[in-house]
Order: structure tokens, then C-alpha cells, then sequence
């Protein structure tokens, strides 16, 4: 038990390291010698754990789930009032600590890999439905207290789950950093209004 608690520390450590090389020099530097080298220690070593880069390309994205999942474990509204609870939500889903816990060059090469592999393609499916189980069960809360008025919790958490994942991208390429803050308040309401509203009140407004 104590090797094999030892075993999964230390490929947590090699990932880590897979992962920080990913993020500075792209998939393509990440090599096994690269980060046998940084860590120093012998690339059969990493070879005895992974076997191959594709299979630490594999876990490296069960590595960056992990992540976000403990992410959405670790969520904590404090507001008993719904609509308080509302807006917690939703500083949190637009909060720096979120959009901080990956690199997006990182994920930017595990969704190219995902393309050609299927076995992540089929990791980030999982990881998106997780989310998107989890924005369900809050919405659909939100209804019951009659502070939201989209109605469909699946079709809610879908779109919510689109602005952030285009808010995260878009503000990386396009915002000005003077801007980050105004941007991040202004997707944040475009939000609140979209879950208080609908889509047919807005467009008819």
C-alpha cells in the first residue's frame, strides 16, 4: 500500500513537470527526456510508469480534470437567499481562482490531441458533462425558488457553460489588460440576465 501510495505520488510529480514544459514550450517540446532532465531523474523511470508519451498525454488529461473537478467539489455558496446565492455563483464561475486553473496554452494542446485521439476526446466529454451535470442541479434550484425564469436547467447550462468557456478564450487574445476586470463584470451580468430573463424576453426587449 505505502509503494503504491509512493507510485502515484510520483507520477503526479511527473505530470506536473509534463504539464508546466507543455505550458512553456508546446506538446511538441514536451519530450520524455525534457522532463527526465528537469527533474532529474532517468527517462526510464518515467518510461516504467507511462510507457509511452501517449499515455502520459492520456493521464495528463485525467491530471487536468482532477483539477477542475476539485474545483467544483470544493464550490462553496455560503448565501442562504437565493438570489444571493445567485450572484455568488456567479462571481465564483467568473472568478480569477477559475479561470486560473490551467494554462490555456495547455488546454489548447490537449483539445488539438483530442482531435486525433479518442480516448481524450472521450476524457474531455467527461470532464464538460460534469460540469454541466453540476450547473443543472444549481439552476434548476434557482427555478424552484423562482429567482431564475429559464426554464430548462440542460438548455440554461449549456448556454452559461459556453460564455465562460468563449469568455476564457476570448479575453486571453482580445481584452486589454486595463479591460480584464470591466469584461469579466459585464459577461458576469450578460449571464444574470440571460438566467433571469431567457433568451426570447431579450431578443424581444
Amino acid at each position: 500500500m505505502a509503494s503504491r501510495k509512493k507510485a502515484e505520488v510520483r507520477k503526479s510529480e511527473i505530470l506536473g513537470c509534463f504539464y508546466e514544459i507543455i505550458v512553456e514550450q508546446g506538446i511538441e517540446g514536451a519530450s520524455i527526456g525534457r522532463i527526465a532532465k528537469r527533474m532529474n531523474i532517468h527517462p526510464s523511470l518515467i518510461m516504467h510508469y507511462f510507457s509511452t508519451k501517449e499515455n502520459m498525454i492520456i493521464e495528463l488529461v485525467d491530471y487536468i480534470i482532477d483539477k477542475y473537478w476539485s474545483l467544483l467539489r470544493n464550490i462553496r455558496v455560503e448565501h442562504a437567499d437565493p438570489d444571493e446565492r445567485l450572484h455568488e455563483l456567479m462571481d465564483i464561475l467568473w472568478g480569477d481562482e477559475w479561470y486560473r486553473t490551467t494554462d490555456i496554452s495547455a488546454d489548447f494542446s490537449v483539445i488539438a490531441i483530442s482531435f486525433h485521439n479518442h480516448e481524450v476526446s472521450e476524457r474531455l466529454q467527461r470532464l464538460y458533462s460534469r460540469f454541466k451535470t453540476y450547473l443543472c442541479e444549481e439552476f434548476r434550484t434557482f427555478m424552484d425558488a423562482g429567482v431564475i425564469r429559464e426554464q430548462d436547467p440542460v438548455h440554461a447550462a449549456e448556454i452559461v457553460l459556453s460564455m465562460l468557456e468563449g469568455y476564457r478564450h476570448f479575453n486571453h487574445f482580445y481584452v486589454d489588460k486595463p479591460r480584464i476586470g470591466q469584461y469579466r463584470q459585464d459577461m458576469k451580468r450578460s449571464a444574470l440576465m440571460f438566467l433571469r430573463h431567457g433568451l426570447d424576453e431579450q431578443a424581444a426587449g
